[in-house]
């Protein structure tokens, strides 16, 4: 019987070459990738802040802009944020003239623990109808919801 040796070292190689493969794989996936940090509750309230400040010095020169501020601390928590903006929707000043984002920002603001947000709420609610004020508050348990998500995020950052 004769061997094909050239065969053989053809096929020998070829499983060399997938045994290197399979190895080569499971090293890149077991190096060690970007650690994962968890930004808490702590981080967003800091950023929140940033945001809350910022709006207060534009307040007076760009009203607009600092309202842009004023949503996105709202966004991520900051109850004077919330009734701010509230307050900015219910005047229409700077910000379209709208009961209905008023009394979602008020209401949210109101649970947060801004007292004079409810006696807003109060003076408003009779300018709304029932379908509005169930809208608002539907609105603001969904912008309650995201606020929640964002309160923990997850961010890669490389190994220290």
């Amino acid at each position: 019987m004769t061997t094909d040796v050239n065969q053989w070292q053809t096929q020998l190689l070829q499983q060399v070459d997938r045994l290197i493969a399979v190895a080569s794989q499971q090293l890149r996936q077991n190096q060690p990738g970007p650690t994962v940090k968890v930004r808490g509750p702590e981080y967003w309230q800091r950023y929140a802040r940033h945001h809350y400040v910022k709006a207060a010095e534009l307040i007076n020169e760009q009203p607009f802009q600092a309202a842009k501020h004023f949503r996105q601390a709202a966004l991520l928590g900051h109850p004077k944020a919330m009734l701010y903006l509230g307050k900015m929707f219910l005047q229409g000043e700077y910000l379209p003239y709208s009961l209905f984002h008023a009394c979602c920002w008020l209401t949210l603001a109101e649970k947060a623990g801004e007292s004079a947000a409810s006696q807003l709420i109060k003076d408003l609610s009779p300018k709304l109808t029932a379908r509005e004020i169930n809208g608002a508050r539907k609105l603001s348990a969904e912008r309650f919801e995201q606020l929640c998500d964002a309160s923990f995020s997850f961010h890669p950052s490389s190994s220290d």
